[in-house]
Protein backbone atom coordinates (compact mmCIF):
# COMPACT_ATOMS: atom_id res chain seq x y z
CA UNK A 1 0.00 0.00 0.00
CA UNK A 2 1.74 3.66 -1.29
CA UNK A 3 -0.58 5.60 1.22
CA UNK A 4 -3.44 5.87 3.64
CA UNK A 5 -5.57 7.73 1.11
CA UNK A 6 -4.52 7.03 -2.58
CA UNK A 7 -3.88 10.32 -4.02
CA UNK A 8 -4.75 12.41 -1.03
CA UNK A 9 -2.71 15.04 1.00
CA UNK A 10 -1.86 13.86 4.80
CA UNK A 11 -1.80 15.83 7.11
CA UNK A 12 -0.30 15.04 10.86
CA UNK A 13 -3.14 16.33 12.88
CA UNK A 14 -2.21 15.11 16.42
CA UNK A 15 -2.10 11.96 18.55
CA UNK A 16 -4.71 10.05 20.61
CA UNK A 17 -5.11 6.42 22.59
CA UNK A 18 -8.82 5.12 23.74
CA UNK A 19 -9.87 1.69 24.58
CA UNK A 20 -8.93 0.46 20.96
CA UNK A 21 -4.85 1.68 21.57
CA UNK A 22 -2.85 4.36 20.63
CA UNK A 23 -3.67 6.29 17.25
CA UNK A 24 -2.21 9.12 15.04
CA UNK A 25 -4.81 12.04 13.88
CA UNK A 26 -4.75 12.43 10.15
CA UNK A 27 -6.54 15.57 8.28
CA UNK A 28 -7.46 14.08 4.44
CA UNK A 29 -7.23 17.35 2.78
CA UNK A 30 -9.67 16.97 -0.30
CA UNK A 31 -11.96 14.87 1.70
CA UNK A 32 -12.02 17.69 4.26
CA UNK A 33 -12.38 14.58 6.66
CA UNK A 34 -10.70 13.59 9.91
CA UNK A 35 -8.80 10.04 9.77
CA UNK A 36 -7.90 7.88 12.71
CA UNK A 37 -5.11 5.28 12.22
CA UNK A 38 -4.29 2.85 14.74
CA UNK A 39 -0.95 2.15 14.71
CA UNK A 40 -0.15 -0.71 17.12
CA UNK A 41 0.62 -3.69 15.76
CA UNK A 42 1.24 -2.33 12.52
CA UNK A 43 3.95 -1.88 10.34
CA UNK A 44 4.19 0.87 8.45
CA UNK A 45 6.71 4.16 6.95
CA UNK A 46 5.65 7.35 7.73
CA UNK A 47 7.95 10.24 6.24
CA UNK A 48 7.41 13.84 7.02
CA UNK A 49 7.49 16.78 4.76
CA UNK A 50 8.38 20.02 4.58
CA UNK A 51 5.09 21.66 3.90
CA UNK A 52 2.63 22.61 6.31
CA UNK A 53 -1.29 22.82 6.30
CA UNK A 54 -2.98 24.30 9.64
CA UNK A 55 -4.46 20.98 11.96
CA UNK A 56 -7.94 22.62 12.21
CA UNK A 57 -10.00 23.52 15.47
CA UNK A 58 -11.20 21.80 18.22
CA UNK A 59 -14.64 22.41 20.08
CA UNK A 60 -14.18 22.26 24.15
CA UNK A 61 -17.40 21.81 24.67
CA UNK A 62 -18.24 18.73 22.03
CA UNK A 63 -14.01 17.63 22.25
CA UNK A 64 -14.70 17.34 18.74
CA UNK A 65 -12.42 18.26 16.55
CA UNK A 66 -12.54 19.11 12.82
CA UNK A 67 -10.28 20.04 9.73
CA UNK A 68 -9.55 23.74 9.02
CA UNK A 69 -12.51 25.29 6.51
CA UNK A 70 -9.96 27.27 4.59
CA UNK A 71 -6.90 24.77 4.16
CA UNK A 72 -4.11 27.87 5.45
CA UNK A 73 -0.91 26.97 4.53
CA UNK A 74 1.75 27.62 7.45
CA UNK A 75 4.78 29.07 7.14
CA UNK A 76 7.46 27.22 7.58
CA UNK A 77 8.94 29.00 10.98
CA UNK A 78 5.42 29.44 12.74
CA UNK A 79 5.63 27.89 16.36
CA UNK A 80 1.72 27.46 15.74
CA UNK A 81 -0.23 24.47 14.01
CA UNK A 82 -3.47 26.23 13.46
CA UNK A 83 -3.91 29.67 11.55
CA UNK A 84 -5.19 32.25 13.50
CA UNK A 85 -8.88 31.57 12.26
CA UNK A 86 -8.69 28.12 13.83
CA UNK A 87 -6.82 29.06 17.14
CA UNK A 88 -9.15 31.76 17.28
CA UNK A 89 -12.18 29.58 17.07
CA UNK A 90 -11.12 26.88 19.52
CA UNK A 91 -10.53 29.61 22.23
CA UNK A 92 -8.19 27.37 24.08
CA UNK A 93 -5.14 28.60 26.76
CA UNK A 94 -4.02 25.74 29.06
CA UNK A 95 -2.14 28.83 30.11
CA UNK A 96 -5.14 30.78 31.21
CA UNK A 97 -4.29 31.59 35.01
CA UNK A 98 -1.36 34.02 33.19
CA UNK A 99 -3.47 35.29 30.74
CA UNK A 100 -5.15 38.90 31.22
CA UNK A 101 -8.35 37.81 29.03
CA UNK A 102 -10.15 34.84 28.37
CA UNK A 103 -11.93 33.32 25.35
CA UNK A 104 -15.91 32.85 26.04
CA UNK A 105 -14.97 29.46 24.94
CA UNK A 106 -12.48 28.97 27.81
CA UNK A 107 -14.73 30.58 30.40
CA UNK A 108 -16.90 27.60 30.01
CA UNK A 109 -15.13 25.13 29.67
CA UNK A 110 -13.16 26.14 32.94
CA UNK A 111 -16.42 25.89 34.88
CA UNK A 112 -16.90 21.95 34.22
CA UNK A 113 -15.48 19.68 36.57
CA UNK A 114 -11.82 19.33 36.79
CA UNK A 115 -9.30 17.69 38.04
CA UNK A 116 -5.96 17.73 39.79
CA UNK A 117 -3.20 15.04 38.51
CA UNK A 118 0.16 13.56 39.17
CA UNK A 119 1.85 12.04 36.49
CA UNK A 120 4.96 10.02 36.62
CA UNK A 121 7.40 9.74 34.15
CA UNK A 122 10.49 7.94 35.60
CA UNK A 123 12.06 7.95 39.33
CA UNK A 124 12.66 11.37 40.63
CA UNK A 125 10.45 12.93 37.53
CA UNK A 126 6.80 14.25 38.83
CA UNK A 127 4.22 16.20 37.24
CA UNK A 128 1.27 18.16 38.54
CA UNK A 129 -1.50 19.26 36.20
CA UNK A 130 -5.38 19.84 35.62
CA UNK A 131 -7.54 18.03 33.29
CA UNK A 132 -11.76 18.75 32.71
CA UNK A 133 -13.79 15.48 33.94
CA UNK A 134 -15.54 15.31 30.27
CA UNK A 135 -12.12 14.51 29.17
CA UNK A 136 -11.43 11.30 31.19
CA UNK A 137 -7.59 10.40 31.15
CA UNK A 138 -6.96 11.52 27.85
CA UNK A 139 -4.98 14.74 28.83
CA UNK A 140 -2.59 12.19 30.52
CA UNK A 141 -2.69 9.26 27.70
CA UNK A 142 -1.65 12.34 25.20
CA UNK A 143 0.99 13.54 27.63
CA UNK A 144 2.67 9.94 27.99
CA UNK A 145 2.58 9.55 31.66
CA UNK A 146 4.26 6.18 32.94
CA UNK A 147 1.40 5.93 35.62
CA UNK A 148 -0.75 9.09 37.35
CA UNK A 149 -2.57 9.47 40.31
CA UNK A 150 -5.82 11.50 40.78
CA UNK A 151 -5.46 14.20 43.81
CA UNK A 152 -8.45 16.24 43.85
CA UNK A 153 -12.00 16.58 42.42
CA UNK A 154 -13.27 20.01 41.77
CA UNK A 155 -16.19 22.01 40.58
CA UNK A 156 -14.46 24.29 38.21
CA UNK A 157 -10.81 24.87 36.52
CA UNK A 158 -9.76 27.70 39.12
CA UNK A 159 -10.03 25.16 42.16
CA UNK A 160 -8.35 22.68 40.26
CA UNK A 161 -5.57 24.68 39.51
CA UNK A 162 -4.78 26.26 42.89
CA UNK A 163 -4.12 22.64 44.23
CA UNK A 164 -1.87 22.34 40.80
CA UNK A 165 0.06 25.59 42.04
CA UNK A 166 0.74 24.51 45.45
CA UNK A 167 1.99 21.18 44.58
CA UNK A 168 4.20 22.79 41.58
CA UNK A 169 5.94 24.73 44.25
CA UNK A 170 6.91 21.31 45.94
CA UNK A 171 10.38 20.49 45.29
CA UNK A 172 10.50 17.01 42.99
CA UNK A 173 7.35 18.58 41.42
CA UNK A 174 6.98 20.12 38.24
CA UNK A 175 5.04 22.02 35.77
CA UNK A 176 6.09 21.05 32.75
CA UNK A 177 7.99 18.75 30.96
CA UNK A 178 9.74 18.77 27.42
CA UNK A 179 9.08 15.64 24.70
CA UNK A 180 12.93 15.34 24.73
CA UNK A 181 12.91 14.36 28.10
CA UNK A 182 10.24 12.40 28.44
CA UNK A 183 11.68 10.21 25.38
CA UNK A 184 14.59 10.03 27.04
CA UNK A 185 13.85 8.71 29.84
CA UNK A 186 11.62 6.52 28.26
CA UNK A 187 14.39 5.06 26.48
CA UNK A 188 16.91 4.89 29.92
CA UNK A 189 14.75 4.54 33.12
CA UNK A 190 13.17 1.64 34.06
CA UNK A 191 9.26 1.55 34.98
CA UNK A 192 7.55 -0.54 37.90
CA UNK A 193 4.24 0.43 39.01
CA UNK A 194 4.98 -0.19 42.65
CA UNK A 195 7.83 2.24 42.77
CA UNK A 196 5.51 4.69 40.74
CA UNK A 197 2.59 5.01 43.45
CA UNK A 198 4.99 5.11 46.21
CA UNK A 199 6.62 8.21 44.37
CA UNK A 200 3.05 9.77 43.70
CA UNK A 201 1.76 8.89 47.13
CA UNK A 202 5.44 11.17 48.57
CA UNK A 203 4.38 13.98 46.35
CA UNK A 204 0.60 14.18 47.19
CA UNK A 205 2.09 14.22 50.97
CA UNK A 206 3.89 17.88 50.21
CA UNK A 207 0.49 19.43 50.08
CA UNK A 208 -2.36 18.91 52.19
CA UNK A 209 -5.30 16.98 49.96
CA UNK A 210 -7.45 16.02 52.67
CA UNK A 211 -11.21 16.85 51.45
CA UNK A 212 -10.15 17.44 47.72
CA UNK A 213 -11.10 13.71 46.49
CA UNK A 214 -14.79 13.37 46.15
CA UNK A 215 -17.30 13.95 42.93
CA UNK A 216 -17.20 17.24 41.38
CA UNK A 217 -20.43 16.52 39.45
CA UNK A 218 -23.96 15.24 40.06
CA UNK A 219 -23.64 12.90 36.75
CA UNK A 220 -21.11 9.93 36.20
CA UNK A 221 -18.12 11.79 34.13
CA UNK A 222 -15.83 10.60 31.99
CA UNK A 223 -13.19 10.62 34.50
CA UNK A 224 -15.43 7.96 36.71
CA UNK A 225 -16.33 5.85 33.79
CA UNK A 226 -11.76 5.58 33.31
CA UNK A 227 -11.20 5.09 36.89
CA UNK A 228 -13.93 2.45 36.89
CA UNK A 229 -12.31 0.77 33.78
CA UNK A 230 -8.59 1.58 34.35
CA UNK A 231 -8.45 3.21 37.96
CA UNK A 232 -6.78 0.76 40.75
CA UNK A 233 -5.85 1.20 44.20
CA UNK A 234 -7.30 3.26 47.13
CA UNK A 235 -10.69 4.84 45.36
CA UNK A 236 -9.27 3.96 42.64
CA UNK A 237 -7.35 6.83 41.88
CA UNK A 238 -3.78 5.37 40.31
CA UNK A 239 -3.51 4.49 36.95
CA UNK A 240 -1.27 2.14 35.07
CA UNK A 241 -0.90 2.90 31.27
CA UNK A 242 1.29 0.25 30.42
CA UNK A 243 -1.72 -2.31 28.61
CA UNK A 244 -3.52 1.52 27.12
CA UNK A 245 0.11 2.15 25.22
CA UNK A 246 1.08 -1.39 24.64
CA UNK A 247 -2.04 -3.81 25.00
CA UNK A 248 -1.01 -7.40 24.39
CA UNK A 249 2.24 -6.53 22.98
CA UNK A 250 5.10 -7.34 24.80
CA UNK A 251 6.49 -4.51 26.60
CA UNK A 252 10.12 -3.85 25.62
CA UNK A 253 12.49 -2.60 28.58
CA UNK A 254 14.74 0.45 28.77
CA UNK A 255 17.24 -1.66 27.52
CA UNK A 256 15.33 -2.81 24.70
CA UNK A 257 14.68 0.47 23.60
CA UNK A 258 17.05 3.24 21.75
CA UNK A 259 16.11 6.58 20.22
CA UNK A 260 15.69 7.35 16.44
CA UNK A 261 17.89 9.83 15.34
CA UNK A 262 15.43 13.14 16.44
CA UNK A 263 16.39 15.00 12.79
CA UNK A 264 15.02 12.30 10.37
CA UNK A 265 12.26 12.97 8.75
CA UNK A 266 11.13 9.29 8.39
CA UNK A 267 10.14 6.64 10.80
CA UNK A 268 9.38 2.93 10.25
CA UNK A 269 8.89 -0.60 11.55
CA UNK A 270 6.55 -2.47 12.89
CA UNK A 271 4.78 -0.25 15.94
CA UNK A 272 4.80 -2.02 19.32
CA UNK A 273 3.21 0.61 21.21
CA UNK A 274 2.93 4.04 21.46
CA UNK A 275 3.97 6.48 24.46
CA UNK A 276 2.27 9.87 23.98
CA UNK A 277 3.46 11.31 20.73
CA UNK A 278 6.25 8.76 20.80
CA UNK A 279 5.93 6.09 18.47
CA UNK A 280 7.67 2.47 19.45
CA UNK A 281 8.86 0.85 16.52
CA UNK A 282 10.40 -2.99 16.19
CA UNK A 283 13.43 -3.45 13.80
CA UNK A 284 16.01 -6.04 14.29
CA UNK A 285 14.72 -7.53 17.46
CA UNK A 286 15.59 -3.64 18.66
CA UNK A 287 12.73 -1.03 19.50
CA UNK A 288 13.17 2.74 18.23
CA UNK A 289 11.95 5.69 19.81
CA UNK A 290 10.22 7.98 17.17
CA UNK A 291 8.85 11.25 19.00
CA UNK A 292 6.12 12.89 16.61
CA UNK A 293 4.81 15.91 18.36
CA UNK A 294 6.96 18.32 15.97
CA UNK A 295 6.08 16.96 12.79
CA UNK A 296 2.33 18.29 13.52
CA UNK A 297 0.92 19.99 11.06
CA UNK A 298 3.66 18.94 8.32
CA UNK A 299 2.00 16.95 5.14
CA UNK A 300 2.82 13.15 5.73
CA UNK A 301 3.49 10.44 3.92
CA UNK A 302 1.94 6.89 5.43
CA UNK A 303 2.91 3.71 3.71
CA UNK A 304 1.35 1.04 5.29
CA UNK A 305 3.10 -2.50 5.01
CA UNK A 306 6.01 -0.96 4.30
CA UNK A 307 9.71 -0.48 5.91
CA UNK A 308 11.40 1.86 3.76
CA UNK A 309 14.14 3.18 6.21
CA UNK A 310 16.42 1.12 8.61
CA UNK A 311 17.78 2.26 11.80
CA UNK A 312 21.48 1.98 12.81
CA UNK A 313 21.11 -0.49 15.94
CA UNK A 314 23.69 1.24 18.85
CA UNK A 315 25.41 -0.80 21.27
CA UNK A 316 23.49 -1.94 24.14
CA UNK A 317 24.15 0.14 27.15
CA UNK A 318 22.48 -1.14 30.35
CA UNK A 319 20.26 1.27 32.31
CA UNK A 320 21.61 2.24 35.76
CA UNK A 321 17.81 3.81 37.05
Amino acid sequence: MTNLQDGHTLVLAGHGCDEGGPYLSLNDVEARAKVRFAVRGKTFTLRRLARRLCTGRFDLQTNESVVCPLDVELLPGSKETACPACLEATGFNPSFYYALTVSPQQRAYNEQPHYTYLAYFAPGFVKAGISSEGRGVRRLLDQGARAARVVGRFKNAYAARELEAALCMQEGICETMRLSKKADLLAHARFDFGEACRALDEAAASVDVAGCFGAASDAPTELDAAMERLGRGEGKAYFDFTSAYFGDEAVPTCDEMQLADASADVCAGRCVGMVGSILVLEQQGMHFLAPLKDWESHVVELHEGEVLHEYAVAPVQMSLL
